[in-house]
């Protein structure tokens, strides 16, 4: 089947793999429609030069989400209750699901696309839905596990996912045909909670023109090792600052970009004088900037699909010290774009930190390996190759041949053929 026999109407939503999708897709002639969940709801088509349109805009749903988190906010704990989240994935999917037209596939976004979903599967599009985490009851079983062993109420978490909100996802995988993860790790615990099927592997990307190296001459003249992500339990971030507090490296410095929760407040409090800097909700144009002022990444999350913040980092430059619980099995080869280690282990957090300050020569290297490895498998353009090659796949010659997933630039075989 020729791609223009492929039509798909996508959904996206804040993934930032996905911000040339819709474009590329439109220049294969493969894009019916785009429903985009960014901050203003908008309904997009391909007009005749092939360039996007927009066809609808629902500017008051923003100001909506706006007052319903500002009203939840404000209550007092005891009256909170879960967090209005589920509220505003059925008023986007609702509004969106009115713009569904019949399409070979329809790709959608996790948490927000169960009415669309429906709309989609009575039309006879085949439905997949994009997962870029784990399992949501993984990931709230982990958040809980973290709050019991730093001694935090997993109401002060706030990743922990609303058990609402998980049954609507688990409706949304029931419906689909297939469900997109985005590495190993992730499609692991789809095989746990009966998904194996269902679950293929897609590796995400990055913008490399967006995220590089600095120029030699403006490597940090301090040892700085750098995070990025919300700075909470479930990121490991306990660990972390044990392990870190522990080291007390002379002219060195732990940065920390992103927004601080509540639940590791005093945790940072015990570590005031261990020479770390947080900076808070940050622009992605300061992100990169930080990026580039470190030494190396270090990323000692728990619980993961395929951290972005991961790819940023390799594709600027940085080593990386991440777990076997982020991911990175499927992008960092051990000892060579970086180190591998034990997830909720703070002494091999220390171990990979403290090497890593002796070795800054080998660091380097390292970094320049990970760039490297980001460019000839995890850009936005791998990306897109391997979403198409998925749609292609699902919709076969009618002879029944059955091709194969391009993933990481090359053909394997698809993800359920190994449950």
């Amino acid at each position: 089947m020729s791609p223009n026999a492929i039509k798909v109407t996508l959904e996206v939503g804040s993934a930032p793999y996905q911000k040339t999708l819709a474009p590329s897709l439109a220049a294969a002639g493969m894009l019916r429609r785009v429903l985009n969940l960014g901050l203003c709801l908008e309904i997009q088509e391909p007009g005749c030069d092939g360039a996007l349109e927009v066809i609808k805009r629902y500017p008051f749903v923003q100001l909506v989400n706006r007052i319903l988190w500002g009203i939840w906010r404000r209550l007092p704990h005891s009256l909170r209750g879960q967090p209005p989240v589920v509220v505003s994935a059925w008023l986007n999917d609702w509004l969106v699901s009115k713009w569904i037209e019949p399409s070979t596939i329809f790709h959608g976004y996790t948490g927000l696309c169960l009415a669309s979903l429906r709309v989609a599967k009575r039309q006879g599009a085949i439905a997949l839905v994009e997962q870029g985490s784990r399992h949501p009851r993984d990931w709230r079983q982990s958040a809980i596990e973290e709050c019991r062993r730093f001694g935090v109420d997993p109401a002060e978490a706030g990743d922990v996912f609303p058990e609402a909100l998980i049954r609507r996802i688990e409706r949304e995988y029931e419906i689909c045909d297939h469900i997109v993860v985005p590495s190993t790790f992730a499609y692991e615990s789809f095989v746990q909670w009966g998904y194996g099927k269902k679950a293929l592997i897609v590796p995400t990307g990055v913008d490399t023109q967006f995220f590089f190296p600095p120029k030699a001459q403006e490597r940090p003249s301090v040892f700085r090792a750098c995070y990025v992500g919300r700075i909470e339990l479930t990121k490991g971030m306990g660990y972390l600052l044990q392990a870190w507090k522990r080291l007390a490296l002379p002219n060195a410095e732990l940065l920390l970009v992103g927004e601080v929760k509540p639940d590791v407040s005093s945790l940072l409090q015990s570590c005031a004088d261990s020479n770390i800097r947080t900076v808070g909700f940050s622009s992605l144009s300061e992100v990169a900037r930080y990026y580039r002022q470190a030494s190396l990444f270090v990323f000692p999350s728990v619980n993961e699909g395929l951290a972005q913040v991961l790819l940023e980092a390799m594709a600027s430059g940085l080593a990386v010290v991440a777990t076997d619980r982020s991911g990175a099995c499927d992008c960092v080869t051990h000892r060579k774009e970086g180190f591998i280690i034990p997830a909720q282990d703070v002494e091999a957090i220390a171990d990979a930190l403290l090497w890593c300050y002796q070795h800054p020569e080998e660091v380097g290297e390292m970094g320049n390996a990970a760039r490297a490895r980001v460019q000839s498998q995890f850009t936005l353009e791998h990306y897109n190759r391997r979403i198409m090659a998925l749609y292609r796949s699902l919709v076969p010659p009618k002879t029944g041949s059955s091709p194969n997933l391009e993933i990481n630039g090359g053909p394997i075989q698809k993800a359920n053929s190994r449950t």
